[in-house]
């Protein structure tokens, strides 16, 4: 015959305690965690009349006086920059040319970093954006 009611079951009462305690703070940190998880994810601005394709189709800038040979639409720009950063974010780009991605950047509430090696360019657009 086997009699379990004799037993001393303290130490296991003890012992739940503990992992209830312990399971608590667990499920604080993975709170945090995964709250830190979600405010760093990006968004990720792709509706139905904006499909996220590999083809992108955006009017190249119209020529005009003092244009940069390699000057990039401001809509394929902000396309680029709404796509992969946050407001508040930096942008950085380190072959600025006619400042059109630090002037998306900008226009979209993104901290810009600009740096050009041609003086004249870099002076243009450092007045363009004020």
């Amino acid at each position: 015959m086997h009699s379990t009611l004799d037993n001393d079951y303290s130490g296991l009462v003890e012992n739940h305690a503990n992992l209830q305690q312990d399971y608590g703070l667990l499920r604080k940190q993975f709170d945090e965690l995964r709250q830190q998880y979600e405010n760093l994810r990006r968004p990720f601005s792709v509706t139905a009349e904006v499909p996220y394709t590999d083809v992108w189709t955006f009017k190249p800038v119209a020529s005009y006086p003092g244009k940069h040979p390699c000057e990039k639409p401001a809509e394929l720009m902000e396309h680029i920059i709404t796509s992969s950063t946050r407001p508040g974010d930096v942008v950085a780009d380190f072959f600025m040319g006619s400042g059109a991605t630090v002037k998306a950047a900008l226009t979209l509430g993104r901290t810009a970093i600009g740096v050009e090696l041609e003086e004249e360019r870099f002076l243009q657009t450092k007045a363009e954006i004020g």
